[in-house]
């Protein structure tokens, strides 16, 4: 069987869901492709961010490599003067609009920011009633199912795997890694799948942004090169500021007839070759991103 592409939309912020989403969605939908949208179920927080200077060595870094102050800082900074806090799942009819178009969905946590600076500090019975909240609120506002859950940042151990095991998901995109796999920690075998992110993502590209285009054809050699590709797109970065990114790496896979595919096509696909194996997760860094993440061992 040939491979495909997996793909992945990571929704953080207001701002993404409103702004970045919908050209997206016409990307997609020109092309006839669906992906896996990842929503918080929580209020936008995206400004609390700013603690992770203080908490987090090269955080400071990358905010300047990636020139996320620029992206990020005045919309979200306008919307909690102007409006408050809100939830990325009450904006409206492009979320509906993209689930009717055949796209699924997937939990990122409740409130993003606050997963991804607190997750290691959170008792583990915190960790699972998060992830509880999130699945019933994305399922009770947008009256679809979810079909999995994707820590915020790949901040996951066992505790969040453990939560994924209770609730029966059919999947988690919690990890990094290289392809699909049983996960396993401390001797104990979970046993939702994890369907990893392969290639970096567009704040980890060795040139920072915008993007150079060494860099893109960089992306594209990656996933000829890979088995089991799997791309987070960033609804804040190639919906509002990078769509040609996006585009190049669609345009690269009809090119060589490469499918797109959600991230539960991919299990499918995957299944459909071979058993998953079963792969340690461990905590390890990934080029270009400070701290560590969840990963594939």
């Amino acid at each position: 069987m040939a491979k495909a592409l997996g793909l992945r939309i990571d929704v953080d912020t207001v701002a993404g869901a409103v702004h970045g989403l919908p050209a997206l969605s016409r990307m997609l939908r020109t092309r006839g492709l669906n992906a896996s949208l990842f929503l918080p179920g929580g209020q936008d927080r995206t400004v609390l961010a700013a603690l992770r200077i203080l908490r987090q060595p090269g955080y400071l870094a990358k905010l300047l490599r990636t020139s996320a102050l620029r992206i990020y800082g005045p919309s979200t900074l306008a919307g909690m003067l102007g409006r408050g806090p809100r939830r990325i799942i009450d904006t409206g009819s492009v979320l509906t609009d993209m689930l009717c178009a055949g796209d699924e969905v997937a939990g990122h946590g409740l409130v993003h920011t606050e997963w991804h600076n607190r997750y290691h500090r959170m008792p583990p019975g915190e960790v699972r009633r998060q992830v509880v909240t999130t699945i019933s609120d994305i399922e009770k506002v947008l009256e679809t199912r979810v079909a999995g859950f994707g820590a915020p940042g790949w901040q996951a151990g066992f505790a969040c795997l453990h939560a994924l095991d209770q609730l029966g998901l059919a999947w988690g995109s919690d990890t990094r890694g290289r392809h699909p796999f049983l996960p396993m920690m401390h001797g104990y075998r979970f046993k939702t799948p994890q369907v990893p992110t392969t290639l970096p993502t567009l704040d980890e590209l060795p040139g920072g942004l915008p993007p150079k285009r060494a860099d893109v054809i960089g992306l594209c050699q990656s996933i000829d090169r890979q088995d089991w590709p799997v791309y987070t797109a960033h609804a804040e970065l190639e919906g509002r500021f990078f769509p040609e990114v996006l585009d190049t790496l669609l345009d690269f896979c009809a090119t060589r007839r490469i499918p797109v595919l959600t991230l539960s096509g991919t299990l499918r696909r995957y299944l459909a070759e071979q058993e998953l194996p079963v792969s340690e997760v461990v905590q390890a860094p990934i080029p270009n991103r400070p701290g560590l993440v969840a990963t594939q061992s």
